[in-house]
């Protein structure tokens, strides 16, 4: 079993809501605790955020529990009350994200206060529990374990497309199994929903040199592409297998091509996840570029030679591969030049973080 990071800095953010909250005086620090939990979040800005956000939607909690507790007292019923009013006004100012705290500030403070204890500072040494949750998260997330979207978006995409490779090697072979395939093509969809959620988390993060900040901002150009890229490799794979059986009927030479072509773009996208990390120098890239370039028009003069001697519905089956085949050389093409760019302009930065 392995944990994440988000795992180790919820443990985290708990132990030391409690020790601060005992340090500064409290008997029961659990509402502290319970608030570290709702508060930890998947990236630095995303803390901040809700610490404003949380902020305003407990304040907002906090006044409503006070209110019912001094004109109304409490009850099941007015608790449940209480909590469909904070539901109402978190909805209208659109801060929804926070409304499970606040509506377990809500309980904590109308489920009972101590006899002696007035209900105005009992209610805010709730409220203190609450806001110190939230604090000690926002600095879990800030000190220990800052997350590294480069490399883990670079990892993920880098997994993806070899994955993608492999099937795609297997279908030119005519050797998957149907099934199998199948599957893999549902899970590349929730694959890509997860890679773009990091997309999303890496958008986000927030430098404050000018230098750093381009060089994010044209990374995340490149990661936008590599998703592009990936996609559309995909899209081949999808092709390939609702047409497995349309090569049988494929002149030679045109399946030859078909089949060089496929092969020389992977190894194009490959050389370019792997030129992007360093790992291959731009000499011999270029001479796969070069080789792309013959392939591309080698292929596309051969299918419109086929299409001209058939010009039947069969022909035109081929053309939804051939036309994707050409978006993919394209996407190819393009990435290859950000990367070229980005290496040249941002010579220090252009590693993913390791």
């Amino acid at each position: 079993m392995k944990l994440g990071a988000r795992v180790l800095k919820t443990g985290l953010a708990i132990t030391l809501s409690m020790y601060i909250a005992i340090l500064i005086g409290f008997k029961s620090p659990s509402g502290a605790a319970v608030a570290a939990t709702f508060a930890i979040q998947p990236s630095v800005y995303r803390s901040w955020q809700s610490i404003v956000e949380n902020v305003q939607g407990n304040v907002i909690g906090a006044i409503v529990a006070i209110l019912m507790l001094m004109l109304l007292g409490t009850n099941p019923i007015l608790i449940g009350l209480a909590v469909i009013i904070v539901i109402a006004l978190h909805l209208k100012l659109r801060i929804q994200d926070t409304i499970p705290l606040s509506i377990v500030t809500i309980i904590l403070m109308m489920s009972g206060v101590p006899a002696g204890e007035g209900v105005l500072t009992y209610a805010l040494s709730r409220l203190s529990l609450i806001l110190i949750g939230v604090f000690s998260a926002f600095i879990v997330n800030l000190v220990f374990l800052p997350p590294n979207y480069d490399k883990r978006l670079y990892e993920l995409i880098f997994e993806q497309t070899n994955e993608l490779f492999n099937w795609i090697r297997l279908t030119l072979q005519h050797t998957p199994d149907r099934t199998s395939l199948k599957n893999e093509l549902k899970q590349f969809q929730d694959n890509r929903y997860k890679i773009a959620e990091y997309f999303l988390w890496y958008k986000e993060e927030r430098t404050y040199f000018k230098k750093v900040r381009y060089a994010r901002y044209r990374k995340g150009v490149i990661f936008r592409q590599m998703m592009m890229t990936t996609n559309k490799l995909n899209d081949v794979l999808r092709l390939m297998s609702e047409y497995e059986n349309l090569p049988q009927s494929l002149p030679d030479d045109l399946k030859a091509d078909i089949k060089e072509r496929i092969e020389g773009l992977m190894m194009l996208h490959e050389g370019i996840l792997l030129r992007y990390n360093r790992k291959i120098r731009k000499e011999p890239h270029e001479k796969i570029i070069e080789n792309s370039h013959l392939h591309k028009a080698k292929l596309a003069k051969s299918f419109f030679d086929y299409y001209e001697a058939k010009k039947d519905n069969e022909s035109l089956q081929l053309f939804p591969l051939i036309a994707t085949l050409v978006e993919y050389g394209q996407c190819l093409e393009h990435l290859d030049r950000l990367v070229d760019s980005f290496q040249t302009f941002h010579v220090k930065e252009n590693k993913k973080e390791e």
